[in-house]
């Protein structure tokens, strides 16, 4: 009998380490950056954590989810680039934004730096990303967006994949030669999908919800269509320490899960949970059940 109660003490001081080790270690900020008002600029009035603009007080948001207030716009710089940020979800945890060169109803603007799903897919940068953390497979998280390219070639294309200048802005182009024949391309990643003669030039994000998945029967008004519309980006996993010790997911209610990726172990947060007021009360003496994660 002794012996069954000191191997319950220490899995249950076990257990509780595990959920409050980190949660301790940050209490003070993470509530801090939870508990201040919303901000607005523009039409974004839903600026909250972990997002903060540029003025707020300096215990609000994450610094790495600053925003600015420009002449009445919400602007996000990243990787060098200006964009204007159209909705902030904090149902499905993504932010979409625009190029800053795109303008609705001009057809010649076209943004003026290339932006890939490769600059989100470096081992340090976590804070965004192109794709939604659903379940706690990686190779089935759903994408988020697609490509936009722009190409040089120097032969003709006979590709209806290809499609013809669509009010393409030389003046945007890399390559300064004017015999040289440029063509807008939809959903194309892959060198193999390139043609001999062609390069890229450059490459952007975009993720308008089309009904049409044939990129054959896409026109030029659809591709300026896409641009003005923007791209989404996930911001989940930079703020997985705020709700977890381990790493998060989204389940398929949108609910956060944690899970220990170096013990798979795994349990349930609400979507408008926070690890301080979502630690379950366990009972002295009572079993504990914390259900496995395959990872």
């Amino acid at each position: 009998m002794a012996r069954g109660l000191t191997f319950t003490a220490v899995g249950l001081t076990v257990l509780i380490a595990l959920v409050l080790v980190h949660p301790t270690c940050c209490a003070t900020t993470a509530k801090d950056n939870h508990t201040c008002s919303a901000s607005s600029c523009g039409n974004i009035h839903n600026i909250s954590f972990p997002f903060r603009l540029s003025t707020d007080p300096e215990n609000c948001g994450y610094p790495v989810y600053e925003l600015s207030c420009e002449n009445n716009r919400t602007v996000l710089y990243l990787f060098g680039g200006k964009y204007y940020v159209q909705e902030i979800s904090y149902n499905n945890y993504t932010i979409r934004i625009v190029y800053s060169g795109i303008q609705k109803n001009n057809y010649f603007s076209t943004p003026n730096y290339s932006l890939y799903r490769y600059n989100f897919s470096l081992s340090y940068w976590y804070e965004y990303t192109t794709y939604q953390r659903k379940g706690t497979v990686s190779e089935r998280y759903p994408k988020l967006s697609r490509s936009l390219v722009w190409m040089s070639c120097e032969k003709p294309v006979n590709s209806p994949l290809y499609l013809d200048t669509c009010n393409y802005n030389n003046n945007s182009s890399s390559i300064s030669d004017s015999k040289r024949y440029r063509y807008v391309t939809v959903g194309i990643t892959n060198a193999s999908e390139v043609e001999d003669s062609c390069q890229v030039e450059k490459m952007f994000l975009t993720s308008w919800p089309i009904n049409n998945d044939d990129p054959a029967n896409i026109s030029c008004t659809d591709v300026h269509n896409e641009l003005v519309y923007g791209f989404e980006l996930s911001w989940l996993g930079g703020i997985c320490d705020s709700y977890c010790p381990g790493d998060c997911y989204l389940d398929e209610a949108n609910h956060i899960q944690c899970y220990d990726g170096s013990t798979g172990l795994g349990y349930l947060f609400g979507a408008s949970a926070h690890w301080w007021d979502g630690v379950p009360d366990y009972p002295l003496g009572g079993e504990i059940s914390i259900s496995k994660k395959v990872l």
